[in-house]
């Protein structure tokens, strides 16, 4: 982190080698024209992944504290698999199966749905069914585990005294999962704001996101100084993140605890 800060406060090259230290690669991330409006589609891919990991980890957990012993093991084995294989090969098997001539697309026309293949690739849908795929157990696992600590009493008392399945998901289930909610809406929203390889095959040259362009500001351009700026402002907001996440797990806690003090 210090060298980060340190090269990031370098001068430009046209400032001369007697110039003090700078805020200029600070300022250009702002008035670029270009790295601010990268920052703001990472951020929006981010959020996009996010909403799509709860939507679809949400059940997931659900169903997993549900299920037996066996199928809780299966339901494990298929959420953690992404994580076991290598992102190029996970990247290459979306490829075959979004492609303009990949099993969706294919079938698809087959079936006389479509006569045109439907752009799933080289786009933001793209990346982020590929990103969503492996992040997807960041969420179940930790709603996984909240969901477990849930007393099964509680909701059988609330349906006892006459509520409804979907009054006693929304007043006592949800409610009681928020903090596995909240750590694993941090955790996928975080990593994803560094996403790198999967933009770059998922993306082609259509999708750009802020590491992509620390990564090319490095090894084509060898704009260190540039590229440490970046890099810190990514972790300021990583960290402004990670702070507000901290404050709503604070916030679940002491209601939780007013709650039971009742």
């Amino acid at each position: 982190m210090g060298v980060l800060l340190t090269d990031s406060v370098r001068p430009p090259a046209e400032a001369g080698q007697t110039a003090g230290p700078s805020l200029a690669y600070y300022q250009a991330f702002w008035t670029d024209g270009v790295t601010f409006s990268i920052f703001l589609s990472t951020v929006w891919i981010s959020v996009l992944v996010t909403v799509a990991c709860v939507v679809l980890g949400y059940p997931v957990a659900l169903f997993m504290r549900r299920a037996g012993p066996r199928m809780r093991i299966v339901l494990l084995a298929l959420v953690v698999s992404p994580l076991l294989t290598s992102v190029i090969v996970r990247n290459v098997a979306w490829l075959l199966v979004l492609g303009h001539e990949g099993l969706i697309n294919t079938t698809l026309r087959a079936l006389g749905i479509i006569d045109q293949p439907l752009p799933l690739l080289y786009n933001t849908f793209g990346v982020v069914v590929g990103v969503t795929h492996v992040y997807l157990s960041f969420v179940v696992l930790p709603l996984f585990a909240s969901l477990l600590a849930i007393d099964p009493s509680l909701e059988e008392n609330a349906a006892s005294l006459g509520a409804s399945p979907w009054r006693v998901f929304a007043h006592v289930t949800l409610p009681l999962s928020l903090p596995g909610l909240v750590a694993g809406v941090t955790l996928v929203f975080i990593l994803s704001m560094g996403i790198y390889l999967t933009p770059v095959i998922m993306g082609g040259s259509f999708v750009t996101t802020l590491a992509m362009t620390i990564t090319d500001l490095v090894r084509n351009q060898y704009d260190w100084a540039r590229a440490a700026a970046f890099s810190v402002m990514l972790l300021a907001f990583i960290g402004a993140v990670l702070v507000l996440s901290y404050a709503a797990t604070r916030q679940l806690t002491k209601a939780r605890g007013k709650e039971a003090a009742l």
